[in-house]
């Protein structure tokens, strides 16, 4: 032992033991430092990742919200008179609106440069910097201006008299005013004050989070961009130093013992793993909820789009089912938003259920879900998919003891890996508005010939609005005569295209096209107007008008309607409106509370088109039809089918007991009209008997026949 005392021991193994405490703690501390460059790299990059889409998403979330505000008919129309502030008010600053989507909502006209309308949460009365700050409207104007086809939102950040903003401007226009929209935009503005500050932090764990001016040299930070492309102001926050606590921790047992050297490396090395574990583990939940939806947990629409990207990149061929529900609006109406959220998320979980071989299934956001199936026999599956969702919506869901009951009109568009990702979207949209038209709850190929349908159904709305606006449409009457007499008890009147035109569009096409552009409260009403001008000429005569189910949804319908009559003097007891049975099924309530009020000041109601839809006893009870006009698909198969002269004979004793008149359509021989009239109907109409007539026709055909003038059967819509 000796041997190794004194200076030897200090040389042999006091100075190797320092040495090596030495060497362990250097050796330590560099580790240290590793861990704290890499951690505090991971925490930066992690933190610039998650600020930068988050940041993205809300001008992202506001543009796509002012992009569908401002591509809107309705808002086309208030905007050009701007005299319905109410309905500015109700929709767009309505207290779900205002301080939550956004806190600042105007209309300002593009040419003027002047604020029509304008709401903030503060209430204040806004001016153009309070919108814009210095940057002048005028620097957006080409951007905002249809005419340049630039058609997009413009988007930014910005400097305001309110502070700093985020916000998103968009012309307002839609199918009709294209290309050149009515010269206003809408402005959507999200404030970025403390509080949104605070709330950023609380969401993403990043500490320190601020705004700076633009010259700020505070790193980190991200510099944050105006509509012009200016760099306006910088986002700056606080990178924790992770490792440099670790390392203070750690010095403390280091310089106790050599001996807990390595044990506290091991819980520096536990702890730095763990908080390393906890900076990934929170960028992956950052990139999951930047790709999936937060309600059901789907991939949202990047997350799709991504995907059929990829397989396009690929050449791998594809299909997808665009699904959009049926009846989801009047759920959330009915019960609310919250009860239609479970809903969604139920409905999610059932196509997660039955798409389980499918490639994705997404949700795009409300009530659009997409499925995607790659491979050869995809559309195959996609068509298989459809089904069973169609089947399993049949089924209504239980919510808390309420019944929720949706179906879903479903588009399939495929993709032979060459299109682009919007091109085979725009196709199975299309695809899926044609199921809607083919009456819902079914799904429908994509066929090149929609396109061409589509855009005929493009020029036919452009033209009918100029006919709408001339008034040039022409109206065909066809009698309706007594079934005991042959006499004219009324006329119907029908709408055709004008014969100046150079194009031919049959009454159904060109009534299904305003339909769908939002002019069929127009025509209806024109048709009305003419039809009651013509009138005036056979006094007492009764006028039969066709209705769409779309204008009994407009609260305006019995009123206009109203108006047309007095304007032209016209007895509403002289007046039916006809409408067929399957355009009253999908909102009922509404359909029965607009005939009460018509019955209630004269006008009559007749179901059109008995036979082809879904009546039943409780149906026409419900709706107290004064007429009901058996369809002639029905009519001419009486001779031959023995089952047909039973429905006839059936709903004569149906509208007997309800008090109903029966209307026979479409009688082309004497043969049929003798068999209905012995089984009693109480009015005939057909080929047989009269063709739609023109005005001057019809005032002919009354004076040679010498007709009654008053019907003797009881007037019916």
């Amino acid at each position: 032992m000796r041997s190794i005392t004194g200076w030897r021991f200090f040389v042999y193994i006091a100075v190797p033991l320092v040495m090596a405490t030495l060497g362990a703690i250097n050796l330590s501390v560099d580790l240290l430092r590793h861990v704290e460059v890499g951690s505090n790299a991971a925490e930066h990059q992690r933190n610039k990742a998650v600020l930068t889409q988050t940041l993205e998403n809300a001008e992202a979330d506001l543009s796509r919200l002012v992009t569908e505000n401002a591509h809107w008919d309705e808002a086309v129309k208030k905007t050009n008179t701007m005299s319905d502030e109410a309905w500015f008010d109700q929709t767009w600053a309505s207290s779900q609106s205002i301080g939550s989507s956004y806190d600042t909502v105007a209309v300002v006209d593009l040419k003027s440069s002047k604020i029509l309308w304008a709401r903030s949460s503060k209430g204040q009365a806004l001016q153009m910097p309070y919108l814009l700050g210095s940057t002048p409207i005028s620097s957006l104007a080409d951007m905002l201006n249809l005419e340049t086809r630039r058609r997009g939102v413009v988007s930014g950040f910005l400097e305001t008299s309110d502070g700093r903003v985020v916000m998103a401007m968009a012309p307002i226009y839609s199918t009709a005013t294209a290309p050149t929209g009515n010269g206003k935009v809408l402005y959507l503005a999200k404030n970025l004050n403390a509080v949104w500050s605070q709330n950023l932090q609380s969401k993403l764990l990043v500490g320190g989070i601020r705004l700076e001016p633009s010259t700020s040299q505070s790193a980190p930070s991200l510099a944050l961009q105006g509509p012009d492309g200016q760099v306006t102001m910088s986002l700056v926050w606080d990178d924790r130093v992770l490792a440099g606590l670790v390392m203070a921790s750690s010095w403390n047992k280091m310089v106790v013992t050599l001996g807990f050297l390595i044990l506290v490396m091991i819980g520096i090395g536990y702890v730095c793993w763990k908080l390393l574990q906890q900076l990934v583990e929170d960028e992956s939940k950052a990139q999951h909820r930047a790709l999936h939806d937060h309600l059901t947990g789907l991939p949202n629409r990047h997350s799709l789009t991504q995907h059929m990207q990829h397989l396009r990149d690929q050449k791998i061929p594809y299909s997808v089912a665009f699904a959009d529900l049926d009846g989801f609006k009047e759920v959330n109406d009915s019960y609310g938003h919250e009860i239609g959220d479970r809903l969604i998320y139920m409905i999610a979980n059932g196509i997660r259920e039955l798409s389980q071989d499918a490639s994705i299934a997404s949700r795009l956001g409300g009530d659009e879900f997409v499925v995607l199936f790659k491979g050869p026999n995809a559309q195959d599956s996609a068509k298989t998919f459809a089904s069973n969702i169609i089947a399993m919506l049949k089924q209504p869901f239980d919510i808390d003891g309420r019944l929720a009951s949706v179906g879903a009109s479903i588009g399939i568009a495929e993709c032979d890996g060459l299109q682009d990702v919007s091109e085979v979207l725009r196709r199975s949209d299309i695809a899926m508005y044609k199921a809607k038209g083919k009456g819902k709850n079914c799904f429908c190929v994509f066929d090149s010939a929609f396109d061409f349908e589509r855009n005929e159904n493009l020029e036919i709305a452009s033209e009918l609005k100029s006919i709408l606006a001339s008034g040039n449409l022409d109206i065909a009457f066809q009698p309706v005569v007594s079934a005991r007499t042959t006499e004219i008890t009324g006329l119907e009147a029908l709408a055709r295209w004008p014969s100046t035109s150079s194009r031919r569009v049959a009454a159904d096409k060109f009534i299904a096209v305003a339909e769908n552009s939002g002019l069929i409260d127009a025509l209806g009403e024109l048709i009305l107007d003419k039809a009651c001008f013509a009138a005036n000429s056979w006094p007492d005569i009764r006028l039969a008008v066709n209705i769409s189910a779309v204008q009994l949804n407009n609260p305006k319908f019995v009123a206009r309607s109203l108006a047309v009559l007095e304007k032209h003097g016209i007895n509403p007891n002289r007046v039916e409106f006809e409408i067929t049975e399957t355009s009253l099924i999908h909102d009922t309530e509404r359909a029965k509370q607009v005939f009460k009020t018509l019955q209630k000041v004269g006008i009559k109601v007749a179901l059109d088109d008995f036979g082809t839809g879904f009546s039943s006893i409780g149906y026409l009870r419900t709706f107290q039809f004064d007429r009901i006009k058996i369809d002639k698909s029905i009519i001419g198969k009486v001779m031959s089918s023995a089952s047909e002269l039973a429905v006839v004979q059936g709903t004569l004793l149906v509208a007997r007991g309800l008090s109903a008149d029966v209307t026979a359509e479409g009688i082309e021989n004497a043969e049929q009209a003798s068999v209905l009239r012995l089984a009693g109907c109480t009015e005939l109409q057909g080929y047989l008997y009269h063709k739609p007539l023109s005005t001057a026709e019809v005032t002919e055909t009354l004076r040679r026949n010498k007709i009654a003038l008053v019907p003797r059967t009881k007037v019916v819509a």
